[in-house]
């Protein structure tokens, strides 16, 4: 196939994925239940955010080994991961989306972290890629950026 053609079809391919975001996507093999699976992802994600704000390093438990984290556009590997997130606070979800594909699921989560007892209020985005693995689902990736305030 000609590299123009190929790159045609990936092209394709992105536009396609991209152009029907209203429905979560949630296929499992059979006999696994795809609510509960995009429940169980669900719950790995908010209780990371949660523990990560807070900088508790019970996070580090719900990794797949080798997970990545890239913040604001820089791989970062030392707390604070999550972006918007400056030091020890608490982290509230304000929106969540789940997809599960197999043994993948993606979530797309806005927070808000509130630190300086209370006086420091910033919001960010993050995209985490999660993986099923025999202990349950395990975040394998993490990208995440500051919600400007305008």
């Amino acid at each position: 196939m000609r590299p123009w053609r190929v790159a045609r079809v990936f092209a394709a391919v992105v536009l396609a994925g991209c152009a029907g975001h209203a429905a979560p996507v949630a296929t499992a093999p059979l006999g696994v239940d795809p609510a509960r699976e995009a429940a169980g992802a669900r719950a790995v994600a908010e209780t990371f955010i949660a523990a990560e704000a807070r900088g508790d390093e019970a996070a580090d438990t719900l990794l797949a080994p080798g997970a990545d984290f890239i913040n604001s556009g820089i791989a970062v590997s030392a707390r604070p991961r999550l972006a918007a997130v400056t030091g020890r606070g608490e982290a509230t979800i304000e929106s969540l989306r789940t997809e599960v594909a197999g043994q993948l699921a993606w979530i797309v989560a806005v927070y808000r972290w509130t630190g300086g007892a209370g006086q420091i209020v910033e919001r960010g985005r993050a995209t985490l890629v999660l993986e099923r693995h025999e202990a349950g689902w395990r975040i394998r990736h993490v990208h995440s950026s500051a919600v400007p305030p305008w």
